[in-house]
Protein backbone atom coordinates (compact mmCIF):
# COMPACT_ATOMS: atom_id res chain seq x y z
CA UNK A 1 0.00 0.00 0.00
CA UNK A 2 0.93 3.64 -0.10
CA UNK A 3 0.71 4.15 3.85
CA UNK A 4 3.72 5.04 5.58
CA UNK A 5 4.53 3.58 8.96
CA UNK A 6 5.56 6.35 11.11
CA UNK A 7 6.67 6.13 14.72
CA UNK A 8 6.22 9.02 16.31
CA UNK A 9 8.08 7.82 19.70
CA UNK A 10 11.34 7.50 17.47
CA UNK A 11 10.48 10.53 15.50
CA UNK A 12 10.61 12.40 19.14
CA UNK A 13 13.77 10.93 20.43
CA UNK A 14 15.50 11.63 17.68
CA UNK A 15 14.09 15.42 17.44
CA UNK A 16 15.80 15.32 21.00
CA UNK A 17 18.83 14.04 19.87
CA UNK A 18 19.41 16.61 17.25
CA UNK A 19 18.24 19.41 19.98
CA UNK A 20 21.31 17.92 22.13
CA UNK A 21 23.58 18.03 19.08
CA UNK A 22 22.72 22.03 18.84
CA UNK A 23 22.87 22.76 22.28
CA UNK A 24 26.53 21.02 22.85
CA UNK A 25 27.39 22.78 19.62
CA UNK A 26 26.56 26.02 20.79
CA UNK A 27 28.17 25.57 24.19
CA UNK A 28 31.53 23.63 22.88
CA UNK A 29 32.05 26.65 20.05
CA UNK A 30 31.14 29.37 22.92
CA UNK A 31 33.74 28.31 25.01
CA UNK A 32 36.15 28.34 22.65
CA UNK A 33 35.56 32.10 21.65
CA UNK A 34 35.75 33.65 18.32
CA UNK A 35 39.40 33.45 18.30
CA UNK A 36 39.60 29.99 17.99
CA UNK A 37 42.48 28.49 15.81
CA UNK A 38 42.59 24.33 15.97
CA UNK A 39 45.53 22.65 15.80
CA UNK A 40 46.20 20.07 13.47
CA UNK A 41 45.23 16.34 14.64
CA UNK A 42 48.97 15.28 14.65
CA UNK A 43 50.32 18.40 16.89
CA UNK A 44 47.93 17.76 19.63
CA UNK A 45 47.99 15.44 22.46
CA UNK A 46 45.35 15.39 25.10
CA UNK A 47 46.90 17.01 28.70
CA UNK A 48 43.97 16.01 31.38
CA UNK A 49 42.88 12.39 32.12
CA UNK A 50 39.42 13.55 31.13
CA UNK A 51 40.29 14.12 27.56
CA UNK A 52 41.96 10.85 27.33
CA UNK A 53 38.80 9.17 28.46
CA UNK A 54 36.61 10.94 25.86
CA UNK A 55 39.03 10.17 23.04
CA UNK A 56 39.07 6.19 24.48
CA UNK A 57 35.14 6.10 24.43
CA UNK A 58 35.48 8.16 20.63
CA UNK A 59 37.43 5.45 19.77
CA UNK A 60 35.34 2.91 20.93
CA UNK A 61 32.51 4.16 19.41
CA UNK A 62 34.32 4.37 16.21
CA UNK A 63 35.35 0.74 16.24
CA UNK A 64 31.56 -0.72 17.09
CA UNK A 65 30.01 1.78 14.34
CA UNK A 66 32.70 0.55 11.78
CA UNK A 67 31.71 -3.03 13.34
CA UNK A 68 28.49 -2.21 12.72
CA UNK A 69 28.59 -0.79 9.39
CA UNK A 70 30.22 -3.69 8.05
CA UNK A 71 27.60 -6.20 9.18
CA UNK A 72 24.98 -4.02 7.45
CA UNK A 73 23.83 -3.50 10.89
CA UNK A 74 23.05 0.74 10.36
CA UNK A 75 20.64 0.73 13.17
CA UNK A 76 23.44 -0.81 15.68
CA UNK A 77 26.01 2.15 14.34
CA UNK A 78 23.62 4.90 14.67
CA UNK A 79 23.16 3.98 18.55
CA UNK A 80 27.14 3.40 19.14
CA UNK A 81 27.14 6.91 17.92
CA UNK A 82 24.26 8.44 20.03
CA UNK A 83 25.44 6.95 22.94
CA UNK A 84 28.75 7.79 22.87
CA UNK A 85 27.52 12.01 22.02
CA UNK A 86 24.98 11.62 24.73
CA UNK A 87 26.47 9.54 27.42
CA UNK A 88 30.34 9.78 27.16
CA UNK A 89 30.51 13.30 25.64
CA UNK A 90 27.68 15.81 27.06
CA UNK A 91 26.70 13.87 30.08
CA UNK A 92 30.27 13.29 31.35
CA UNK A 93 33.08 15.31 29.08
CA UNK A 94 30.98 18.36 28.99
CA UNK A 95 29.39 18.23 32.43
CA UNK A 96 32.83 16.87 34.42
CA UNK A 97 35.64 18.54 32.22
CA UNK A 98 37.61 21.02 33.90
CA UNK A 99 36.88 24.64 31.91
CA UNK A 100 40.06 27.02 31.33
CA UNK A 101 40.06 29.97 33.34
Amino acid sequence: GDDIRLDVGALLSHRRFCNKIWNALKFVLAALGPHFVPQPPEETAPQHPMERWVLSRLAQAAGECERRMEALEVHGAVAAVQHFWLRSFCDVYLVGAPRPS
